[in-house]
C-alpha cells in the first residue's frame, strides 16, 4: 500500500507511525498523479490561531490546496482522508452529530468546512472531524493553558466552555484503525470535557493554580456514536494523560482505543 501525507508536521508523523506500507510526503498534486497512491491524507493545514489572522494563507492551504490534492487523488482512485474540525460549528448547542448543520464562528472553521465540502464532492473520502488536538508541543488552543502553567504557575479557564479533545498520538491510532476497517464518509473523532477539567488534569503534571471564571457558554463537543460503532471510544482523561504518561492503551486484537 502506498500512502501520501501532505506535510511533515507532528500530526502527520503520528499518523505515519501506525500506517502499513510506504508513506510519502508531498503537497504537489502533480506528484500524486505520478506516484498513484492508494490513500492521500490531508495533514497540511494552517492551524486555528494563525488561520484567523492570515486568512489568505489559511484559504490557500486548508481549502484550495486540499481540494487540488484531492482532485489528483480522485483521478488515480485514491481514498482522500481529510482532517476537519469541531470548529465548523458555532458552539451554541454542543454534542454535534455528523449530520448537524455547520455554522462556523471563525475563519479557521470556514476554511475547514469548505475543505470538507470540496473533498466530499469528489467521492471516495473519509472526513474526520477532530476535537481539539493536544500534545506537549502541538500549538493548538490548549497549548496556551499548558504554557501559562509552566511559565506563570497559573492558568485561567472558562467553566462554561466544553470541547472534544484528542492527543496527537490518539489521532494516529484512530486514523490507522479506521483505515483498517475500511471506513468512509464523515466521522466525528470525539468526546466531551470542560476546559477547566482539562486544565485541572494538566496540573497533575505541571503544578499550578487553576483560576475558573464564568465566561460565555460554548460547547464544541461532538457526538461519538458513529466512532463507537467501529469499536473506538476516546476517554478525555486518557487523551490528556497520554502525552504525559502514555495513558491510551491499544488492543490490536479488538482494534479498540480503550478508555
Amino acid at each position: 500500500m502506498k500512502i501520501i501525507v501532505t506535510d511533515e508536521g507532528e500530526i502527520a508523523r503520528e499518523i505515519a507511525k501506525d500506517l502499513p506500507g510506504e508513506v510519502m510526503v508531498t503537497d504537489s498534486p502533480y506528484r500524486v498523479l505520478q506516484e498513484r497512491p492508494d490513500i492521500v491524507i490531508h495533514t497540511y493545514e494552517v492551524p486555528y490561531q494563525e488561520a484567523n489572522w492570515d486568512k489568505a494563507r489559511a484559504w490557500n492551504v486548508n481549502t484550495w490546496l486540499a481540494i487540488n490534492m484531492g482532485k489528483a487523488g480522485h483521478k488515480v482512485g485514491a481514498l482522500n482522508v481529510y482532517l476537519s474540525s469541531s470548529m465548523i460549528f458555532n458552539g451554541r448547542r454542543g454534542f454535534y452529530g455528523e449530520t448537524s448543520t455547520p455554522d462556523p464562528l471563525n475563519y479557521y472553521g470556514v476554511t475547514k468546512l469548505a475543505g470538507e465540502i470540496g473533498i466530499a464532492s469528489l467521492g471516495n473520502y473519509l472526513v474526520l472531524r477532530l476535537g481539539f488536538p493536544f500534545s506537549l508541543s502541538y500549538r493548538g488552543l490548549l497549548y496556551n493553558h499548558l504554557r501559562s502553567l509552566v511559565l506563570r504557575g497559573r492558568a485561567v479557564c472558562n467553566r462554561n466552555f466544553y470541547l472534544s479533545i484528542i492527543s496527537t498520538r490518539g489521532i494516529g491510532r484512530v486514523v490507522s484503525l479506521l483505515l483498517k476497517k475500511g471506513a468512509t464518509g464523515v466521522i466525528n473523532v470525539s468526546n466531551r470535557v470542560s476546559e477547566c477539567e482539562v486544565v485541572e488534569e494538566m496540573t497533575k503534571y505541571f503544578p499550578g493554580q487553576v483560576v475558573e471564571k464564568d465566561g460565555k457558554h460554548f460547547d464544541f463537543s461532538l457526538d461519538d456514536w458513529l466512532l463507537r460503532s467501529f469499536g473506538i471510544k476516546l476517554s478525555p482523561r486518557n487523551e490528556l494523560r497520554e502525552p504525559f504518561a502514555g495513558g491510551i492503551s491499544y488492543n490490536e486484537g479488538e482494534n479498540t482505543v480503550v478508555t
